[in-house]
């Protein structure tokens, strides 16, 4: 899919200036609008503490405790008490969101829903644009794949969920953003301090994506070097340090190190103060007294090699029966979760037809050998995901990181072609799909 630069014409290179820059991003936000704006609907998006845990634990922040008023359907018990468990990130943010609404005279103890919105969706595609124009150097085709990102992969169902403020599908939509953040600085500039904060926003939204410090850490301690690689273009380029070689790396890994101290600190100083160690997620404790069949799998195997095929045939050969009803297509996705990344989004399998330029640029090759971690992480895991059939949401924790890392191969004409196909496909499936 790869051909050098001066073959993509002048559509998607040569020299961009401010006109081209924030057109492409406004034919995005339109194109957005019609295509996806109908599904989301996003004035009839709502959060409440009586359907979200982690906005219940902010306003309990707010009273000066860590328990949760009540019992909810997941909470952990421990002590009498209960606790959430999961989203620090949007944790932290309805903090921040409950505040401004107060301000902005709203009822005391709610999140506004403009805000919600401004928070959790808004950000999405003028993060993702930012992106991919980082690794690629070309508006146009920074919007077509944030377009694809959005509108093309499981992102679009879980961000049609959102609308009714269920945790889980917030917390994949901010990993998102923060995921493209941690990519774009560690493929571009390579300042550390927002991937950093990427990888903060990330970690504490999927917490199976914390291992992405593993790569972060890496590049902190070699990327300073002077040395070749691959271009995005094809070319072998030489990359000289920003500054004398022992400097920038002991700068770059004392970032690297405290921001990691950081993220793995927080939540695990909370996990001491609600269930008294340090390494008690509360997770396993969400289930206790329950008999549901998400809840008997995690009794067998809460996590092991246990549910590798479950989770396996999830991501890879679940697949819904095309039909036609009431003179539409349709769906059929029956009863089960998941959906095969490589058929609802096909674009994903340029990570195989780039591989041999990609594994020799060594920022790309340390930013997906780090996924193989996650997406074992996430194949040892009890349960696919509740109502995600035809889509698998656990790929959204590494989806971002593929089509970064692939974004600059595609742009030669025959990649053009072949990206604009998978486009129209993806796109046309999660139209068609119900959820």
């Amino acid at each position: 899919m790869n051909e050098s630069r001066d073959r993509q014409g002048p559509l998607l290179g040569g020299d961009e200036g401010r006109l081209r820059v924030y057109g492409c991003l406004a034919l995005l936000l339109v194109g957005l609008y019609l295509a996806v704006g109908p599904k989301l609907r996003l004035s009839e998006w709502r959060v409440t503490p009586d359907g979200n845990t982690a906005l219940a634990e902010a306003l309990a922040w707010k009273r000066g405790t860590l328990s949760l008023p009540r019992d909810y359907y997941e909470d952990a018990e421990a002590h009498g008490k209960h606790y959430n468990v999961v989203g620090l990130g949007f944790v932290v943010l309805s903090v921040l969101g409950t505040t401004l609404t107060g301000w902005l005279g709203g009822p005391a103890g709610t999140f506004s829903p403009l805000l919600y919105v401004a928070m959790v969706a808004l950000p999405l595609p003028f993060v993702a644009y930012w992106a991919f124009r980082t690794v690629t150097r070309s508006s146009v085709w920074a919007a077509v794949l944030s377009f694809y990102l959005i509108a093309g992969t499981s992102l679009l169902p879980v961000m049609v969920m959102c609308k009714d403020g269920p945790i889980y599908k917030i917390n994949h939509v901010l990993a998102v953003v923060g995921l493209l953040v941690f990519a774009a600085d560690l493929l571009g500039p390579r300042r550390i301090w927002p991937a950093v904060l990427g990888l903060c926003l990330t970690a504490w939204s999927r917490q199976m994506t914390c291992l992405y410090a593993l790569p972060l850490l890496w590049l902190a301690l070699h990327d300073g070097e002077a040395g070749t690689h691959r271009s995005a273009a094809g070319a072998t380029e030489t990359s000289p340090p920003a500054a004398p070689d022992g400097r920038r790396r002991r700068r770059d890994l004392r970032l690297a190190l405290v921001g990691v101290c950081v993220i793995a600190g927080v939540p695990m100083t909370l996990n001491a103060m609600k269930f008294g160690n340090p390494l008690e997620t509360g997770y396993r404790l969400l289930y206790a007294g329950r008999n549901d069949p998400i809840a008997q799998r995690a009794h067998r195997q809460f996590f092991g090699p246990a549910n590798v095929k479950m989770q396996a045939f999830a991501m890879n050969l679940a697949y819904p029966k095309w039909d036609i009803r009431a003179g539409t297509l349709y769906l059929a996705t029956g009863q089960s979760d998941g959906g095969s990344i490589w058929l609802t989004s096909p674009l994903l399998l340029g990570i195989f037809f780039t591989a041999r330029w990609w594994w020799r640029d060594r920022r790309r090759r340390a930013l997906m050998l780090g996924t193989l971690p996650v997406i074992g992480g996430l194949l040892c895991y009890h349960t696919t995901g509740a109502g995600s059939a035809g889509f698998y949401r656990y790929s959204l924790d590494f989806i971002p990181i593929w089509l970064m890392v692939i974004a600059p191969y595609t742009m030669g004409r025959r990649g053009v072609l072949l990206t604009l196909a998978c486009l129209a496909v993806s796109t046309l499936y999660f139209n068609i799909l119900r959820f």
